[in-house]
């Protein structure tokens, strides 16, 4: 009897556990189900992505740090890098950028998904013919709701728009100022002391005058008192910008109109340029001077004075930091005070329409439009830039570089112009008309013959 009752409830016993592990494995197998989803891994995509600022110090750093951090971030992303120099560009070429631009515009099938633009629609207008190259053909950033919060506002207008067709192809990441760069160091060996601020025309009318007494007295130690290149002419922003003071008309500045007031002011500068020509402002060999070449003249100190853009501290920087800092950047000399200064904020890429992998290349630069990456840029490269950020106004005041663009910001604003040798046009009328400022600062003519020479051809 014993045994029966130990047989039954050892019956029992197996069949309660037995219901017990079945109900068990229902309920995990609910909540497998139920509460954890199987996950599908997306495939990987690869962005082509053609960089900027190859060797440029700081700038490529910031181009190839965001990069890995964008593909550390978005597993399912592999963003190929290239950067022009690797793939198409010859800077042999005047037009190799515009060029690669127009051809790409025009391949149904393109390799790459985001472009370097460098701000130059219309120069690539120029190549085609079509002004709605950009428009037809990149993506429209401005129509991106989350672009337009983190882009600063005063550069969300059709003003802005119309420099692109109709369209703003991409953030405004660069942004950068024209400086008549000085060194220090030399400006002690021939004797003078070189206003950041408030330079005037017969400041720097001194100051070249002094360059050319100090190699009459040393003709074995030469300096030259302006850099000049034979491929890449910078000496132009200096001249316009002085014109752009003697006129102090912007309404008229960019117009194609020729007017009594722009011969008038035009003259006016050529009478400075003629006195600069008695103290031999440019190298005589500059016309076979290459940029690459020359491009550390002012921090080995063999320029007094260099024009060109606020992102030359990241190139001398990357050669060379502590000779860097004897590097000035200095507002242009004028004759009067002016409203507007070259400069401005740069679309530096864009995405292509026909982009095998639009939406990801979209993405990519939307995450590139950032207060993080803004403070990043200012930090690096000591330039301001148009994405929203708290140190986007440069305002630390912690050297030069900083106070000069603090100090353009806060005077010009996004008053702004891109400078380019066309525009001189503005001035005859006509791209195709000579100004002769290059003849009149070698001293070949005086300022008379050539204002003369212009009214006989208008």
């Amino acid at each position: 009897m014993k045994n029966l009752r130990y047989m039954i409830a050892t019956s029992v016993l197996m069949v309660v556990t037995l219901i017990l592990i079945v109900a068990c494995e229902d309920k995990q197998e609910k909540i497998v189900n139920e509460v954890i989803p199987t996950t599908t891994k997306q495939p990987v995509q690869q962005v082509n992505f053609l960089g900027q600022w190859l060797n440029e110090g700081k700038r490529e750093k910031l181009v190839r740090d965001f990069t890995r951090q964008y593909e550390f971030e978005n597993q399912h992303i592999l963003m190929n890098l290239k950067f022009p120099e690797e793939v198409y560009y010859d800077r042999t070429i005047s037009n190799s950028n515009q060029l690669f631009i127009s051809q790409i515009i025009k391949d149904p099938n393109p390799k790459w998904d985001i472009i370097r633009l460098n701000d130059q629609y219309e120069e690539v207008l120029n190549i085609t013919g079509d002004s709605l190259w950009a428009k037809n053909n990149l993506v429209d950033f401005s129509s991106i709701a989350e672009f337009r919060r983190t882009t600063r506002t005063d550069l969300l207008n059709e003003k802005v728009k119309k420099r692109w067709g109709g369209i703003i192809p991409g953030p405004f990441i660069e942004g950068q100022y024209w400086a008549m760069w000085s060194n220090a160091n030399v400006a002690r060996k021939v004797g003078i002391e070189i206003k950041q601020q408030g330079m005037t025309v017969d400041d720097f009318v001194g100051y070249i005058k002094a360059v050319h007494q100090y190699n009459e007295a040393n003709p074995g130690d030469y300096i030259q008192p302006m850099h000049e290149a034979g491929d890449w002419t910078t000496v132009n922003t200096f001249v316009f910008q002085m014109y752009a003071s003697a006129l102090n008309d912007y309404d008229q500045l960019f117009t194609l109109e020729v007017t009594e007031k722009k011969l008038e002011a035009w003259h006016k500068t050529l009478t400075i340029l003629e006195e600069l020509s008695k103290y031999n402002i440019l190298n005589p060999e500059w016309k076979n001077v290459s940029w690459s070449d020359s491009k550390f003249d002012l921090i080995n100190e063999q320029c007094l004075f260099y024009s060109n853009g606020s992102w030359m501290y990241n190139i001398w920087n990357e050669e060379n930091p502590e000779s860097t800092m004897s590097c000035f950047p200095n507002e242009y000399p004028t004759f009067n005070e002016t409203s507007i200064y070259p400069g401005g904020y740069l679309v530096m890429w864009g995405v292509l329409k026909k982009s095998p992998n639009k939406q990801a290349a979209i993405d990519f630069l939307l995450a590139m439009n950032k207060p993080d990456v803004a403070e990043m840029w200012v930090q690096y490269t000591k330039c301001p830039t148009g994405i929203k950020g708290k140190l986007t106004d440069v305002s630390f005041g912690t050297d030069q570089f900083e106070n000069f663009s603090s100090s353009i910001q806060t005077k010009f604003g996004s008053n702004t112009y891109k400078p380019t040798a066309e525009s001189f046009q503005y001035i005859t009328g006509s791209i195709n008309k000579n100004t002769y400022y290059v003849e009149v600062m070698l001293g070949e003519i005086t300022a008379d013959e050539a204002i003369q020479n212009i009214r006989l051809g208008l």
